[in-house]
């Protein structure tokens, strides 16, 4: 891994295909580092092979750098420690590809912004809420919304077995996922002018979902006040009856408890 802040000539870049880069999220114990899976593949992408490749991962104000040689001689890690990076939220990774010859520097090809999958996750298939497990010191789940990536949900890993209540548990599931969904959509409510492209696509994906999934037809961007008040409310009381968490928490009331 090299830290070195090194200058740079974005001129011309292209963009590097999302499917060209795999990067899956490996579940932590309190107080271990932050460890990601990572699978990439250029050769459909048409650069010199003397170009140097490098994958950066960061999140907030910590950031860790790891060069992967050139392109004709890619070296990745198949698992990489982001032992720098703060483990309180999600990490984004960016990659790209460096001319090391001709106008050394230029960067002749990007990925960036690139929202990590969780191990298990099943391809071409996104959840409205992505989970992730940090150590959230005395919090038990939170909301993370950062500029450009998609929302996620972030549920503590000093909870002992909170991924199986979050999978199982109606009463779990009822008092977290309708407020982080609420938190997430009144988000999307927002005006969109001036977010960036990943940004304006998050929203777009999620308000697909919100039309497919739950029959919501309007778009809240161009509604008054009070009536994005309204949108969110009634898109939050359509998953409620969606998922019947009322009915799953009377169901696990009247199951007898063993002995």
């Amino acid at each position: 891994m090299n830290t070195a802040k090194r200058r740079i000539n974005s001129t011309g870049r292209g963009r590097i295909g999302r499917e060209c880069v795999d990067i899956r999220m490996l579940e932590n114990s309190p107080g271990e580092p932050l460890k990601a899976k990572i699978s990439i593949n250029l050769s459909s992408e048409k650069f010199p092979s003397h170009a140097q490749d490098c994958l950066e991962a960061y999140h907030r104000s910590s950031g860790m750098r790891f060069d992967l040689g050139s392109i004709g001689s890619l070296k990745v890690l198949p698992i990489v420690v982001l032992d720098e990076i703060d483990r309180s939220g999600s990490v984004l990774f960016r990659l790209k590809v460096v001319d090391s010859t001709d106008d050394v520097g230029k960067i002749l090809g990007s990925a960036l912004g690139i929202q990590p999958a969780n191990e298990n996750e099943v391809d071409g298939k996104r959840s409205f809420f992505p989970v992730n497990y940090r150590d959230l010191g005395k919090e038990i789940w939170k909301v993370e919304i950062n500029d450009g990536d998609r929302p996620r949900l972030l549920l503590s890993n000093r909870v002992q077995n909170i991924s199986h209540k979050l999978q199982t548990d109606a009463l779990f599931q009822g008092l977290v996922l309708p407020a982080a969904l609420r938190i997430v959509v009144e988000n999307l409510s927002r005006e969109t002018e001036g977010d960036d492209e990943d940004e304006a696509g998050w929203k777009q994906e999620r308000l697909q979902y919100c039309r497919d999934a739950l029959g919501v037809s309007s778009d809240p961007a161009n509604l008054e006040a009070e009536r994005k008040k309204d949108w969110v409310d009634d898109l939050v009381k359509r998953f409620c009856n969606d998922y019947q968490f009322v009915q799953g928490i009377k169901k696990m009331d009247m199951e007898p408890v063993g002995i």
